[in-house]
């Protein structure tokens, strides 16, 4: 038994070299998948030391890495079905590719459920000046005009936010918002929405960066 420990002896210093050492990756790794994928390798790897570095396995030890193992295992789980592809009719997938890309497509389809698609006539006030904003809209086709009394400050396209400033700041609209012609656009009412992302911090994050870049896009069309 002593003879065969000590054989067993470098091979098991290796592993936990080994084990330690995947564990710094996964540490230096910034998506949260492959942190998960490599901290439960490097558990694994750690199983033989528990089992045999003493006259009997270190069941404590084993059980916690059993459990840290099962949380990590279901949370792998979780994000391979939010990051899975998803079936998307043209009008989604068409949103998702132009605006919503930094979400996930499980993501994305959270997203949209706690919006409704809906068509805008031409001549119709999405926003009027002034007004506290309830809803926050995308276009998804036609177009949108930012108004100011008789002067259009800017048109908007497709792909671009409709009461994102006010959805944001908190604040009353700045202007009239008018599609010229018949419009498709994805709507939110903001106060699911600010309920949805509170719930969500990853999608929340996600979603505010793409309004940010929105804001910022505007800002230089007019500057």
């Amino acid at each position: 038994m002593h003879l065969l420990a000590l054989e067993w002896t470098p091979c098991i210093a290796d592993i936990i070299h080994v084990a330690n050492v995947i564990y710094l990756v996964s540490y230096c790794v910034r998506d949260i998948f492959w942190l998960r994928i490599l901290t439960v390798i490097a558990g694994l790897c750690l199983l033989p030391y528990y089992f045999t570095c003493g006259d009997e396995p270190l069941w404590a030890a084993i059980a916690w890495n059993g459990l840290f193992t099962a949380v990590n295992l279901y949370n792998i789980f979780l994000i391979i079905r939010e990051r899975w592809p998803r079936e998307l009719h043209d009008a989604e997938r068409a949103l998702y590719d132009d605006v919503f890309s930094d979400l996930t497509p499980g993501e994305f389809v959270k997203l949209l459920g706690v919006g409704d698609w809906r068509d805008a006539s031409g001549g119709e006030t999405l926003v009027a000046d002034g007004s506290v904003v309830e809803h926050m809209m995308v276009l998804a086709g036609g177009a949108a005009e930012v108004r100011k009394g008789d002067r259009v400050l800017a048109q908007l396209e497709p792909g671009q936010f409709v009461g994102e400033m006010s959805f944001l700041t908190g604040h009353k609209a700045g202007a009239d918002v008018v599609t010229p012609s018949t419009a498709r656009l994805m709507s939110w009412p903001q106060k699911d929405l600010e309920a949805f992302l509170d719930k969500n911090g990853s999608i929340s994050f996600k979603v505010r960066g793409v309004l940010g870049r929105d804001v910022v896009t505007k800002l230089r069309a007019q500057a």
